[in-house]
């Protein structure tokens, strides 16, 4: 026999009639009935206790055939959905096996998969054709059905029993009695877990806390609004004025009902005769009182700002760094040029020579000018100016005093507190942002022991709260200000610079005559501090016999160290923004000295053609750096050259300059003379400010001092050590 006959005689075996199919069924049914008939017969016996397991059906909730005994022992096959749409309809058929066979047919309703990005009924209407369609404001991608929905859904409900899942019933007993008792602490019990303090326990693992779910439909869903682009502007002057008609409306007042309020009837007052002449007087008095209201002041500051604009657009684009020069042009010469773009002057400052001048530290356009005396026979009235670079024109604020200034100072933690000290020792704070003179506190003569001038000030804070003020003197004294309630500067004495007897480190100094010792004690002015950019409490001093002295806040009464830097007295100390290690001092002797710290001997001086008042370092440029001496502004370029500057700008007249700031862009230059003038000046033609600007400030160094092997390697040793121990 062929493989062929054999398989179709093994297909022809495995396929069953409908009739052999039913018969099975049944004798199976039968079967299981009789199974549990038979198990009910038997009883077991323990110990004389009838340990019999009850029926693992329940009589009361029978839902299935009396043959579906239990899921385990069902036997018979259910019918398939294709195999019920196929029988004919005319044979009669139970309610029960209606059900079953409906069961199989159905799907649930918790796999219908509802698309709930898509939106029915949005549409367009005619008059709508024209808006410009908007971005949604979210995207959610669509993803095909699961399943498609069937045409009809057939669902049979059966009412189930009631459970009860809680019961408080009511009952009412007479007190005293044991029932009324119970009820009490029942009572107490309840009115504890719910108002009193049982209330606060812990009820998530109770059995009664359900989870809650939330769903929703697809008939519940809203119709996406229509969205359209639209532009709107609104000038600042339109909102000045929105915001000054808000600030003017006021709220109504409420009558207070506990206030009884009692008026004539108005057929009893008199009307009130209102002459002309009073009239015209109040007219004039309202005047002058908008005139000096501090609303008029700002509305006229603000439109002397935008008129002051025209005159310097140009120089105002310059300042503000729109207009740059293209580092890649054929025709860019490093010339060093400064371009003068405007000077701050006005009536009140000519012939007043500028002692100080700082910068705000939020608003870095906000400065205020000290104007005092530059010699001590010349007699000139204190006065501060505030100026704006959005206006240069007229200070925004003017403060006059008696007595001359000599150093001014903004706070970093208040941005609208000065401190000013005075030619007399006087220190006091200055609210800026009031036209007239309004004073946070002022020393007096019973808390502030000095009387000389005072030549810096500072701002310090430990924390938050505690912001003082540090002073240097004349007569050698660094002194802490610290504001009161009362408005007062209470004094407390930081240290006392003493004079320096015998060889020191540093500059070497020429020898002095032989002279007679005197039983003498005095003490050197502190011209010059400046604060330590690494370690908080360490400050630097230069004093008018030439000496710079390292001294703490920890130490009250010795400095750390002291050098001596030049011949002469000591104007100015400042670091390098790149190199915190680096020291640059300026003095009287007409020389410009860099020290290293860790170093004792000077690394670099620059001769100038006369006294250098002040120094700075450049702030995008690590090598660049600018002195003034005398009536000229000299501009050093370290990695180029360093035997004389390499650009030179000399002022005309018989004046001297006293001040130099860099802005924080680096571009421009404020200088300050004796005759009250500050100068704005553009920086131009400079070299491309390098990347790595530590590592070329180190190596113009290293190529500064090649001639002295000692020195360089010192400076080796003195950066490996750095770099071992993090500093």
């Amino acid at each position: 026999m062929s493989h062929e006959s054999l398989d179709q005689d093994s297909n022809t075996t495995k396929e069953p009639s409908k009739a052999s199919f039913s018969d099975t069924a049944s004798k199976a049914s039968k079967a299981t009935a009789s199974f549990m008939e038979k198990r009910e017969i038997y009883r077991i016996v323990v110990d004389g206790i009838d340990c019999t397991p009850d029926n693992i059906v329940d009589p009361d909730y029978v839902t299935m055939e009396e043959t579906f005994t239990h899921a385990a022992f069902e036997s018979k096959p259910r019918t398939r959905s294709e195999i019920v749409t196929k029988e004919p309809k005319g044979k009669s058929k139970s309610a029960v096996d209606m059900g079953m066979k409906v069961y199989a047919t159905t799907i649930s309703l918790d796999d219908i998969y509802i698309d709930h990005t898509s939106n029915t009924e949005e549409s367009l209407t005619s008059d709508q054709l024209d808006l410009e369609k908007a971005p949604s404001a979210f995207y959610l991608p669509k993803s095909k059905p699961i399943m498609s929905y069937p045409p009809e859904i057939l669902i049979v409900l059966k009412e189930t029993e009631t459970c009860f899942l809680f019961e408080l019933p009511s009952f009412s007993y007479e007190k005293g009695t044991p029932d009324g008792v119970a009820v009490e602490e029942e009572n107490e019990f309840y009115q504890y877990i719910t108002v009193g303090k049982g209330k606060n326990r812990k009820m998530v693992t109770e059995e009664t806390q359900t989870k809650e779910c939330v769903t929703q439909t697809r008939h519940t869903l809203s119709v996406r609004p229509q969205k359209k682009n639209a532009i709107a502007f609104a000038s600042m002057w339109d909102m000045h004025d929105t915001y000054m008609r808000l600030a003017s409306v006021k709220a109504e007042e409420k009558p207070d009902e506990m206030v009884l309020y009692q008026s004539a009837a108005p057929t009893l007052l008199r009307k009130k005769k209102i002459l002309l002449d009073t009239l015209i007087e109040k007219k004039e008095k309202n005047i002058e009182q908008i005139l000096n209201t501090p609303k008029f002041l700002d509305a006229v500051l603000l439109t002397e700002r935008v008129l002051a604009s025209l005159e310097y657009s140009n120089a105002q684009k310059k300042f503000r760094g729109l207009i740059r020069i293209d580092p890649l042009s054929l025709d860019l010469v490093y010339v060093y040029t400064m371009k003068p773009l405007w000077t701050l002057e006005c009536d009140e400052t000519q012939n007043r020579p500028i002692t100080s001048i700082s910068f705000n530290p939020k608003n870095k356009n906000i400065l205020a000018a000290a104007h005092g005396k530059f010699t001590y026979a010349e007699h000139h009235t204190g006065l501060i100016c505030i100026w704006c670079t959005k206006n240069p024109c007229k200070p925004e604020r003017i403060y006059h005093f008696e007595d001359p200034l000599t150093s001014v100072a903004f706070s970093e933690k208040n941005p609208n507190w000065l401190a000013c000290g005075f030619a007399n020792g006087d220190v006091l704070i200055l609210d800026v942002t009031s036209y007239s003179i309004k004073t946070i506190a002022t020393s007096k003569r019973d808390t502030n022991p000095c009387f000389e001038p005072i030549w810096t000030t500072s701002w310090r804070s430990i924390d938050r709260d505690n912001n003082f003020v540090v002073t240097t003197c004349q007569d050698g004294r660094i002194n802490k200000f610290t504001s009161t309630k009362t408005h007062d500067f209470i004094c407390t004495p930081l240290m006392r610079i003493s004079t320096v007897e015998g060889k020191m480190k540093g500059l070497e100094a020429p020898r002095l005559c032989i002279k007679e010792d005197v039983p003498i004690t005095r003490y050197p002015a502190a011209l010059c501090m400046k604060w330590h950019p690494k370690v908080g409490h360490v400050y630097l001093v230069g004093t008018d016999e030439g000496c710079i002295h390292k001294c703490s806040t920890h130490y009250l009464n010795q400095h750390m160290d002291v050098f001596q830097a030049h011949a002469g007295p000591v104007y100015s100390i400042q670091f390098s923004p790149f190199m915190e290690s680096l020291l640059a001092s300026c003095g009287a002797d007409n020389a410009i000295r860099l020290w290293m710290e860790g170093i004792d001997d000077v690394i670099l001086t620059m001769m100038c053609p006369a006294a250098v008042y002040d120094i700075a370092f450049c702030p995008i440029n690590s090598t660049i750096l600018i002195s003034a001496s005398g009536n000229v502004l000299s501009i050093w370029d370290l990695r180029r050259k360093t035997h004389m500057p390499c650009a030179e700008y000399t002022f005309p007249g018989n004046i001297v300059l006293t001040y130099i700031k860099f802005s924080p862009s680096g571009d421009n230059v404020f200088v300050g003379d004796t005759l009250g003038r500050v100068h704005t000046f553009h920086l131009e033609d400079t070299p491309i400010a390098p990347f790595y600007q530590k590592k070329l400030l180190d190596e113009t160094i290293k190529r500064a001092i090649c001639t002295r092997p000692q020195l360089l390697r010192q400076l080796e040793k003195l950066e490996k050590f750095r770099e071992k121990f993090g500093q």
